[in-house]
């Protein structure tokens, strides 16, 4: 069965929380994980897709941190792994370029996985449930339906482009067309949310604090024992670890592990 929209909202929120309240990179690759798994499994999202997307955003993050931090991380008491001239492989520098990039890689893992497997409306009933303001829930949904928004304009303005003899497969070409395309986006996309937003007034929208969902989602005490759990769960664990109760190696500990 389906899970609520706001509840997963809320475990979205919450592995957020987890990964970035939790000093230890097995928190983050836990959540990497089992976002993967969740991609693969659901019939709602397209794991090429999902991946693709990782790869993309949180693949430049790993060369960054990997150059930055784990070749020229400062400081005279940094153990030293090998030296290649004034660059240095150390071992804290690694441990910190670990925990970066798994950060970024499993916020942007959850992300894309709520993305793909939502939709605007969802989402908004989502956050209707979870008390937030109408205003801010419609925001938010609107910002959602911009994405299948821009793949469809890049799509039919390559495709525009093609057709007038533009050899839209070459990258250095694409990159040329890049200002003409993001402008139309541009324009189109504003001019629908204005659109949407007469029809929405002329129809009511705001007059009520509580609008009727746009469909039937499970209820019920289990999905909210779910949500609350979640919170409760994740508060506790991150307290627990700021705390000094939650004993959970750090990078520098896996990689002392390993090299020993």
């Amino acid at each position: 069965m389906r899970l609520h929209p706001a509840t997963e909202l809320v475990l979205l929120g919450c592995a957020l929380l987890l990964v970035y309240g939790v000093p230890s990179p097995l928190i983050p690759a836990a959540v990497l994980i089992a976002a993967a798994v969740g991609a693969a499994a659901s019939p709602r999202v397209r794991f090429r897709s999902w991946a693709l997307t990782l790869v993309v955003l949180a693949g430049p993050m790993l060369i960054m941190v990997g150059i930055i931090q784990g070749l020229f991380y400062p400081g005279e008491q940094a153990e030293v792994l090998t030296e290649f001239g004034p660059a240095a492989v150390t071992v804290e520098g690694l441990a910190l370029a670990i925990q970066l990039w798994l950060r970024v890689a499993a916020m942007v893992a959850v992300c894309a996985l709520f993305a793909f497997g939502s939709d605007p409306s969802r989402a908004f009933d989502g956050l209707l449930t979870l008390r937030l303001p109408l205003s801010l829930a419609y925001v938010c949904a609107a910002a959602m339906s911009l994405i299948p928004l821009a793949q469809h304009r890049v799509r039919a303005a390559l495709a525009a482009r093609s057709a007038r003899g533009w050899d839209t497969d070459r990258l250095s070409v694409r990159l040329r067309l890049l200002t003409g395309v993001l402008t139309g986006l541009l324009v189109t996309a504003i001019t629908q949310l204005d659109q949407r937003h007469d029809a929405l007034t002329q129809r009511g929208f705001g007059q009520s604090s509580h609008p009727t969902p746009a469909q039937f989602y499970p209820a019920g005490a289990g999905q909210r024992g779910l949500r609350w759990g979640a919170v409760l769960g994740s508060v506790l664990a991150v307290g627990a670890s700021l705390a000094g109760l939650l004993p959970l190696p750090s990078a520098t500990d896996l990689l002392g592990a390993f090299d020993a």
